[in-house]
């Protein structure tokens, strides 16, 4: 009996040690698993080395759903950092020039109006780097296999490039108007 008693105490001991104990990497999934992707405004296009100024050098490589999750997370930075100075610029120009009928939607990125395209490599230093292209409007016949390209366009239009590994963005470029 004491000694089923003491394997007993052994076993919930285990238990409730191992149960205290918390994983970094599962927090991190955890987290990002809060966040949704709509994968019907995405599309994942192959490296098309023709398009040297994308990426000059790279691999191509396969996107995880964890990286979908990390490029969103990225993505939502990058334009919650761009935004503010562009509302400062909407309500700076739209009182002094009520005339001009401004629309706030022309200053400001709203992620939820645009569809992406995802291109992936992996540089030379092993690390996985995005480049996303983010326009507004529908998909075409083409716009699921190829890169939308378009002159000016305003904020309809930007791209960036984003480094998984470091976890950093760069590059932003959102496209003028005419």
């Amino acid at each position: 009996m004491i000694k089923q008693l003491t394997i007993f105490a052994f076993i919930l001991t285990i238990c409730l040690i191992s149960c205290g104990k918390t994983n970094t990497e599962s927090k991190k999934t955890e987290k990002l698993t809060t966040i949704q992707i709509d994968t019907s405004v995405i599309t994942i296009l192959p490296l098309d080395t023709n398009l040297h100024w994308i990426f000059k050098t790279g691999m191509p490589t396969e996107l995880t759903t964890e990286d979908l999750l990390k490029i969103e997370t990225i993505l939502k930075k990058c334009v919650n950092e761009y935004n503010p100075e562009q509302e400062r610029q909407f309500k700076e120009i739209n009182d002094k020039h009520p005339e001009y009928k401004l629309e706030r939607k022309s200053f400001i990125i709203d992620l939820a109006r645009y569809k992406r395209q995802y291109m992936a490599i992996v540089n030379s230093k092993g690390e996985k780097e995005i480049w996303v292209n983010c326009f507004c409007g529908n998909w075409d016949k083409n716009s699921r296999t190829s890169p939308v390209m378009v002159d000016d366009g305003g904020n309809c239009y930007f791209n960036l490039k984003i480094n998984l590994t470091t976890g950093q963005y760069y590059e932003l470029m959102v496209n003028g108007d005419a």
